[in-house]
């Protein structure tokens, strides 16, 4: 390759020719501060490209280069053979790495973000993320989905929780008639309208279905709550029961999350059995950022409970009962109602019945189970014990006539310990609930680990 002539610079003689200079030279400066001056290859093909120009950029050269040492650059820039093109490909190869956003960006403790989480209702409901209100049929779920709906609509209270106002899309899947009798009664019990940021959608909608989401996305505001009345009708044909369709299902809710940076709350029910939680497949409930249990106890009464709350405080339940509200009558001029929901903290007493029979001797079996074999974390508190364990000692004891009738009495009663908060379950791990739940963890977990440490107790 020809060397390129050297260009000697002649000083400028004029006020504009300086000016000139000097805008030129810092033009230069600043295309060289994306090259850092390290390696000794790159600095060598800044000098033959700059050289090529005189003397015009030296300085700029030399003030560029001091990280690569002012010396070894003046030599470099004495020998080096000039060269135009010298400077082109490690001038792209360094505005490119500049541009190119790194994948991950580690961060020291100071700079974390310390904002707290942010609510639609606080400590129940974030603001972003997906939630489920699920129970069995009769439950009400529906009926708390609207209070929900309203208060967040509102900004009003939700049994004591501060809510934030924000806009709602409810999709009623499950009969026109149905969503439009709540809403009145809502409204006649309340002595005012449904706020009207909270707005209705009572088309057909699939949550696997790409069109589907991204339409529904598109008449919601950003921050949007919206609630889905019920999964069931919004995955239709689908196994629930398989991770691929339960993938789909999740897939969708969190598109749909994504595409309106809100809420997505769906409303679905509980498996057959109560215990084992939201039914379908797990990865659903692991997917959740918040659930909310809705149960149906004795003489009307009903609560609802935090069941997964993943920066709150899970566990927290509260009573209500419904209130018939009438709305007028039909065209054979009987009476139509509908239903209201209404706080009632003396409700949650009518779930805890009193121990006996099997109901006692499961309990038994749990609190003998968790002493002999429970599970402690890293931390050393009671986590919980294996449905497993939990079986082999309610088998052990019980004094049913066969295991076909043992079987069946456990199940039963386990079921109705869920039922009436007794106990709660996580992914096959049983452990205590209710008022005295945190104590009784405290004294197993002392004995556990006095066994663990050879001590025993």
């Amino acid at each position: 390759m020809a060397t390129a002539p050297v260009h000697f610079f002649d000083p400028p003689t004029s006020a504009d020719q300086l000016a000139a200079l000097v805008e030129e030279q810092a033009s230069m400066a600043k295309m060289l501060a994306v090259i850092p001056a390290k390696n000794p290859e790159d600095v060598k093909m800044v000098a033959a490209a700059l050289k090529s120009a005189g003397t015009k950029f030296e300085k700029v050269y030399l003030d560029w280069a001091q990280p690569y040492g002012r010396f070894k650059a003046k030599g470099l820039w004495a020998k080096v053979p000039a060269d135009p093109d010298a400077m082109t490909e490690v001038l792209e190869r360094h505005l490119l790495a500049s541009t190119r956003k790194a994948r991950f960006k580690p961060q020291t403790a100071a700079e974390l973000d310390p904002t707290p989480m942010q609510y639609l209702i606080k400590g129940v409901a974030p603001a972003q993320g997906l939630l489920v209100i699920y129970g069995p049929s009769g439950s009400a779920k529906s009926f708390l989905s609207i209070a929900a709906a309203a208060a967040i609509g509102e900004g009003s209270s939700f049994f004591g929780y501060a809510a934030t106002p924000a806009p709602v899309l409810y999709v009623g899947l499950e009969g026109e008639a149905g969503v439009r009798g709540r809403v009145l009664a809502w409204e006649r019990h309340h002595g005012r309208p449904m706020p009207d940021n909270v707005r209705f959608s009572l088309e057909p909608f699939q949550l696997t279905d790409a069109q589907d989401v991204a339409d529904l996305a598109e008449i919601c505001p950003p921050g949007c709550a919206v609630i889905i009345d019920t999964l069931n009708r919004a995955a239709p044909g689908l196994d629930e029961n398989s991770s691929k369709d339960m993938g789909r299902v999740i897939d969708g809710a969190k598109t749909l999350q994504r595409k309106i940076a809100g809420l997505v709350i769906l409303v679905a029910h509980s498996g057959k059995d109560s215990t084992r939680g939201l039914r379908g497949h797990s990865s659903l409930f692991a997917a959740l950022d918040a659930a909310i249990l809705v149960s149906r106890g004795d003489g009307g009464a009903r609560r609802w409970k935090l069941d997964k709350a993943k920066d709150g405080k899970d566990g927290e339940e509260h009573g209500f009962r419904l209130t018939v509200v009438e709305l007028g009558t039909d065209a054979d001029g009987d009476t139509v109602s509908s239903c209201v929901i209404e706080p009632d903290s003396g409700a949650t007493r009518q779930f805890a019945r009193p121990l006996k029979g099997n109901r006692q001797l499961a309990f038994t079996a749990l609190e003998n189970a968790a002493r002999a074999s429970g599970i402690l974390n890293e931390r050393g508190e009671f986590v919980g014990v294996t449905f497993a364990d939990w079986y082999a000692e309610f088998f052990r004891i019980s004094t049913a006539d066969n295991k076909e009738a043992k079987r069946k009495a456990f199940a039963r009663a386990r079921e109705d310990l869920a039922a009436d908060g007794h106990i709660e379950v996580d992914n096959d791990i049983y452990r205590f609930a209710g008022l005295n739940a945190s104590a009784t963890h405290a004294v197993i977990a002392s004995i556990l680990a006095g066994q663990r440490t050879g001590g025993g107790q």
